[in-house]
């Protein structure tokens, strides 16, 4: 790792001083850009063939590029480049935990970024705030929450319940400070009550966005009572909603969003009758539903099972275990990967497991504990059975990846 470490610093050096000595406008030969897939520009090179430097600079932090791009407009058009974002994607690993939260006394909403490496030590938790880019977000309700994220793109909505006001979507790259406000869609007339459930995630077949909504719907018309689930899909290309098959189960459970994994978004359903949870998985290439069955003894729980993703793993919590699908789709690979309940000790007795956020090289496990308002990090090796807290928090993280992907493309 030290070996590493200095061969990427002097590379990153390196092509620092590159960069200072093109901006110079130094005399050089000039490399004409000959890669088919990428927009063409010219780039002076004093020694390193393009696609090297390509290589070096697609694995800088997404911050050291935003301050690159005042070197020179091929720089910039370089750095700006929709492939070249994607190729940064494909080798980031620089991960930070978002907390969106509302300001009384301003009235504004503000995105906390945590550095994932330093939200265990005792200082210096390497917190950047930003302010919501959105002053419609603001308008109608105070109720607001992350939806989910992909790519470095974070997808934000306002309140679940809708009767009087259009919903608000907006995607958000808060490592590049561009966000685009999806366009609203009608509420059906006569509804008493509207609830929500949306899913964010990328459709590898068409390279394209997409964010589905799951919309339950109680009104009366003449008289009758009607009760109903239906599906729509927003795609980032063409900028518009449009309605999709109805949604196969009688609802999704409450407060609980669609989860992104293996291309597609995944809902923990049940059915009103017979009170039988499972996840519907909905693939957002063909956009197609599938039933994924549960762990035996979860379908009828008395209350929902906490749904999220580790790694690339569906992954359940209930009762204090933790449950992960290890292969897609195939039920038999649920396994049991642990119990926390031995680490609710005094004074943490009272707090309940909400999500299982990240998982570490070395194995370790980032856990999100809850008590009321409050929330603890714990950082744990199931392996060695080992743990560590963190800070009080006070809003619900969703982890994110930096990265240079436009919402507005």
């Amino acid at each position: 790792k030290f070996k590493k470490t200095c061969l990427l610093g002097s590379i990153y050096i390196y092509w620092f001083s590159l960069a200072k000595f093109q901006s110079r406008d130094m005399r050089s030969p000039k490399v004409m850009r000959t890669n088919p897939n990428m927009s063409s520009f010219d780039v002076s090179l004093p020694t390193l063939p393009f696609d090297l430097i390509s290589e070096i600079v697609s694995r800088l932090p997404v911050k050291s590029l935003l301050q690159f791009r005042c070197v020179s407009k091929s720089w910039k058009s370089l750095i700006s480049d929709p492939i070249f974002a994607r190729k940064h994607l494909n080798l980031s690993t620089t991960r930070r935990l978002l907390c969106l939260s509302y300001d009384k006394h301003s009235h504004r909403f503000f995105l906390n970024s945590y550095s994932l490496q330093s939200i265990f030590r005792d200082t210096d938790y390497n917190i950047t705030r930003l302010e919501y880019p959105s002053d419609n977000i603001c308008k109608g309700s105070l109720s607001h929450y992350a939806v989910g994220s992909c790519d470095g793109i974070l997808c934000v909505a306002t309140c679940r319940f809708f009767l009087d006001f259009k919903p608000l979507v907006v995607l958000w790259n808060p490592s590049i400070r561009k966000f685009k406000e999806l366009p609203p869609f009608e509420n059906p007339p006569g509804l008493d009550r509207l609830y929500m459930s949306y899913g964010f995630g990328y459709d590898h077949a068409s390279h394209d966005y997409k964010v589905v909504v799951i919309y339950n719907l109680l009104g009366i018309n003449g008289g009758i009572v009607w009760d109903t689930t239906k599906a729509k899909v927003y795609t980032l290309s063409t900028d518009s909603w449009r309605t999709i098959q109805p949604f196969p189960f009688d609802s999704v459970s409450s407060y609980q969003q669609g989860r992104y994994v293996s291309g597609s978004i995944n809902w923990l359903a049940y059915s009103k009758g017979t009170h039988q949870r499972c996840i519907i998985s909905f693939d957002l290439g063909h956009e197609t539903y599938q039933m994924i069955r549960m762990p035996l003894g979860l379908e009828r729980t008395p209350k929902d099972p906490v749904f999220s993703v580790l790694r690339d793993w569906l992954c359940l919590i209930f009762d204090h275990d933790v449950w992960v699908m290890k292969e897609y789709g195939v039920k038999e690979s649920w396994t049991k990967l642990f119990n926390v309940t031995h680490l609710l000790d005094p004074p943490f007795k009272s707090f309940v497991l909400t999500n299982v956020l990240y998982i570490f090289q070395d194995d370790q496990l980032l856990l999100l504990f809850r008590k009321d308002c409050e929330r603890r990090f714990i950082l744990y090796n199931f392996k060695n059975d080992t743990s560590k807290v963190s800070f009080m928090l006070k809003d619900f993280p969703q982890l994110c990846v930096e990265s240079l992907i436009s919402p507005c493309s």
